[in-house]
């Protein structure tokens, strides 16, 4: 019986050490919102900055996000200083279609527990997506992240370049 208690306890400090590693990688978690009642780390969408806006469109017969590249300066000293505040990205669907944004780490450099974000905005929708600094930068080992439209596969997306040093 005494083998069985001590198997179980070592088994459940076993997973619970490695746990904790998955909580530090995702301290703060990736919010998705409205600019009026959205916040992420307990700061609300409409007291931050927008970094950096996106918006779907057709250039050329193709639809695309728009910017093709997109960088954050997370630098705190010289011209491109910021306070350390989450990043807030603007999502837009300009087009007449529904569109998806699916924004994440490049596969073969991410972390075991990456950021993914995923949604879906209507014709004309708006969305707001906060992000803590700690989180950006725990999944961008190569300071890169990918952003594409999930439900269309030949609709281009783009990179959006994380800038720390």
């Amino acid at each position: 019986m005494h083998k069985v208690l001590l198997s179980v306890l070592l088994s459940l400090i076993v997973v619970a050490a490695g746990s904790s590693v998955a909580f530090a990688l995702q301290s703060g978690g990736v919010e998705i919102g409205d600019l009026e009642t959205g916040s992420v780390v307990g700061q609300p969408f409409k007291t931050l900055d927008v970094d950096l806006s996106f918006t779907a469109m057709e250039i050329g017969g193709k639809k695309v996000w728009y910017p093709p590249t997109a960088f954050v300066n997370l630098v705190n000293t010289g011209t491109g200083g910021r306070p350390l505040s989450p990043v807030l990205l603007k999502v837009t669907n300009g087009l007449d279609t529904e569109h998806g944004f699916d924004l994440n780490a490049d596969s073969a450099f991410a972390a075991p527990t990456s950021m993914h974000v995923k949604i879906t905005l209507k014709p004309g929708e708006t969305k707001y997506i906060g992000i803590p600094i700690s989180d950006l930068t725990y999944v961008t080992a190569n300071a890169l992240l990918n952003y594409k439209c999930q439900l269309h596969a030949a609709h281009l997306g783009g990179q959006m370049l994380v800038l720390t040093k």
